[in-house]
């Protein structure tokens, strides 16, 4: 999953928000130097990302995405998953869009001095470009996965992931539909 949905299970915790973005610059298992609520985030993201990476269904929609593309197939089902929670919220969460997404940016403020330069860099970015509210409309994915294209030449094939994706739009959204309840439920389980 992505952004939107790893700050959804972080439960409105600023500490707990932060660790869920943490998750995709920290690497190593020591995280004995960030806060408890930190370092929890961090797993939970780590959880999240096995467990999606893992389950039948999303692997499924993997081979809608022929080669070189496939490569990044896990990358883009993320990114367009997001999309599809952003526009059905309501249905997972009593906290509105918008009130979810201020709580976000101001989670990571406060904790901005404890986040790792990319990320302090990144989240500048997402909310200067408000990218977590992008993700209601399905230019929020396309502008994505254009953005990772660019970050190296190899990554280049993600680009064109957004038009395949909006070719397989109602099946990754079956996906999704399928997928994210066992999610859902899942961390509940598994709550710290």
């Amino acid at each position: 999953m992505n952004f939107l949905a790893h700050t959804l299970f972080a439960q409105g915790n600023a500490e707990r928000i932060a660790g869920q973005f943490c998750g995709d610059f920290i690497r190593g298992s020591d995280l004995s130097h960030y806060p408890e609520g930190i370092q929890q985030g961090i797993r939970r993201h780590r959880r999240i990302d096995a467990y999606t990476d893992r389950h039948p269904t999303v692997k499924a929609t993997h081979s809608v995405f022929e080669p070189p593309v496939r490569r990044f197939a896990g990358i883009i089902t993320d990114v367009v998953f997001d999309h599809f929670l952003a526009t059905n919220w309501d249905s997972y969460s009593a906290v509105p869009l918008e009130q979810h997404v201020a709580s976000v940016h101001d989670a990571l403020n406060t904790m901005h001095d404890q986040l790792p330069a990319d990320l302090q860099r990144f989240s500048n970015f997402l909310q200067r470009e408000n990218v977590l509210l992008g993700n209601l409309h399905f230019s929020g994915v396309e502008i994505t996965l254009e953005r990772l294209s660019k970050r190296t030449p190899r990554f280049a094939p993600m680009a064109l992931g957004a038009g395949i994706a909006r070719q397989h739009e109602a099946m990754l959204l079956e996906a999704f539909n399928e997928f994210f309840p066992d999610l859902i439920k899942i961390e509940r389980n598994s709550a710290e």
